[in-house]
């Protein structure tokens, strides 16, 4: 018999979950915009699944679909620890209900420009080698800047603006304020850490795993470094 041309396996993909704690459409609206207004060229296509748990009064589903998809986002589903009865409708309606056990999530949603979701992408499927050498950027870098350390370290003596994005294959340290956004292991390094003297940034990324400033307030405003466990970013104090 021959190979078949297609083939169905399991795997693990990254989703952002989009938590809804409300059902009406224009506060929904209204967080969207401010959400996608920190970063809307990264939101654009990133596939996202609603989570709709905390609802306990009605809700439009084709409204909801609606409305995540004219902020551009890929609208994939709906998931959460919802009755039998809503799976029921929300799959009569056609769409996907995905089991929670199934979806796995980055900490936050991730802002960056589009050239840097590509690089995001990619962070699983190369493996990184143990050992960079650095490249040193002097001099702050200023909002609409970009600087990519492709199979190094960066470090900056300066700050990096709101708005500047820094990209490095290895670990980032800023010897100044981290304002901008901050992606290290951009190209699978599990193992890589972003330094700062200041944490004040849009996003940090590493390893395809990523943060918003929301997520940063435990070291906001201090000297900090980002790191994974087990997949999971975390901050600790620097100092």
């Amino acid at each position: 018999m021959a190979d078949a041309n297609i083939e169905f396996k399991g795997s693990s993909f990254t989703l952002s979950v989009l938590h809804l704690k409300t059902s009406i459409l224009a506060d929904i609206h209204a967080d969207l915009a401010k959400k996608v207004a920190q970063a809307p060229d990264f939101f654009y296509l990133v596939p996202v699944v609603v989570n709709i748990e905390k609802i306990t009064c009605s809700i439009d589903y084709q409204e909801v679909k609606a409305l995540i998809e004219a902020f551009k986002f890929t609208f994939v589903g709906f998931t959460g620890a919802v009755t039998k009865e809503q799976r029921s409708l929300i799959r009569e309606l056609g769409f996907s209900f995905v089991n929670t056990t199934k979806i796995t999530t980055s900490a936050k949603a991730v802002v960056a420009e589009p050239s840097t979701v590509e690089k995001i992408a990619e962070a699983a499927a190369t493996p990184a080698p143990d050992l960079y050498t650095d490249k040193v950027h002097r001099g702050q870098i200023r909002s609409g800047q970009q600087i990519y350390a492709k199979s190094q370290n960066l470090v900056i003596i300066g700050s990096v603006s709101a708005g500047a994005e820094v990209i490095a294959d290895g670990n980032i340290h800023v010897y100044g304020s981290l304002r901008g956004r901050a992606i290290a292991g951009a190209k699978g390094h599990h193992k890589a850490q972003i330094y700062c003297q200041n944490l004040e940034a849009e996003l940090v990324s590493i390893n395809g795993n990523y943060w918003l400033s929301e997520s940063m307030e435990q070291h906001w405003g201090a000297p900090a470094f980002i790191h994974l466990i087990d997949s999971e970013l975390m901050s600790s104090k620097l100092i």
